[in-house]
């Protein structure tokens, strides 16, 4: 009798155990943003991309973007109208010619930085120094406290991001009259290289992650006011420009990710990102 009472709790078990593992398991289903899809824009606003990207896709681990390249503000523009690009991100007003073309979220500001050789001693420069500096009525950098020596000038591409709001900055409504053996360089990459490669250099740029990790070079404060991120974020450092995402304006050309993505930036989670930075 014991024996065929431990047979049927034996069976009971065999029972439960089967029913257990009987269980269907949940299924995932598949997320409507998952995909793939590409971003283009000017290096002032990537940082800034980057985090809320980030921080979308830890929410839908399906979307993945690609892209990335500083490839400035004026393709950024001609990219998303184009339909090449799934979404841009600009370090500037859009132009006049541009309004009506794109449509536009803001995302924040970005600092442009005067910025020369790590191993120049001057820290700092006064608005009024800068634009001597560049109209050439200053030219050895003894003259504003470094080691005697001929100021080589570096700029930015006419029609950039950095180098326009330098220009408003410095000049205002005045057209800049430069200084002779002024250097044109495209882009973040050039203007490090540049500068980390001549000791009597400045140039400009934008105060990015890159910038600040460059070991070869160091940015200067302005009328006192160093250039930092805290600087930009609490507004004490005034050579600034707005950043913006921007999408098509044919509702039927914006992808239900990119209409998601861009409806999440305005939300309080999106937002929180910003003010996170």
């Amino acid at each position: 009798m014991a024996v065929h009472r431990l047979t049927c709790f034996g069976l009971g078990v065999l029972v439960v155990a089967v029913a257990c593992g009987a269980a269907t398991p949940a299924i995932r289903t598949p997320d409507p943003l998952a995909g793939n899809y590409i971003l283009r824009g000017g290096g002032g606003a990537l940082d800034t991309v980057t985090a809320l990207t980030t921080a979308f896709t830890n929410v839908h681990p399906g979307v993945n973007w690609q892209g990335f390249e500083d490839v400035g503000s004026d393709a950024s523009v001609k990219l998303v109208v184009s339909g090449e690009g799934d979404l841009g991100f600009i370090s500037r007003e859009l132009r006049p010619a541009e309004i009506g073309t794109v449509l536009s979220v803001p995302i924040g500001r970005a600092g442009t930085a005067l910025a020369v050789n790590a191993s120049n001693p001057v820290r700092g420069l006064s608005k009024e120094q800068v634009t001597q500096i560049y109209s050439g009525e200053i030219a050895d950098w003894k003259t504003v406290g470094g080691v005697a020596g001929k100021i080589r000038l570096f700029i930015r591409e006419p029609g950039s991001a950095v180098r326009s709001a330098f220009e408003s900055y410095f000049f205002g409504a005045t057209k800049p009259t430069y200084a002779k053996g002024l250097v044109e360089v495209n882009n973040a990459d050039q203007t490090i290289i540049a500068l980390g490669g001549f000791k009597e250099s400045i140039g400009m740029l934008s105060m990015s992650a890159q910038g600040f990790g460059a070991t070869s070079i160091h940015m200067l404060a302005i009328d006192g006011v160093p250039a930092t991120r805290a600087t930009v974020a609490n507004g004490t450092y005034k050579l600034l420009r707005p950043l913006y995402l921007i999408y098509n304006t044919d509702p039927a050309k914006v992808k239900p990710a990119i209409k998601a993505f861009l409806a999440w930036v305005q939300s309080p989670q999106g937002q929180a990102v910003l003010a996170g930075l």
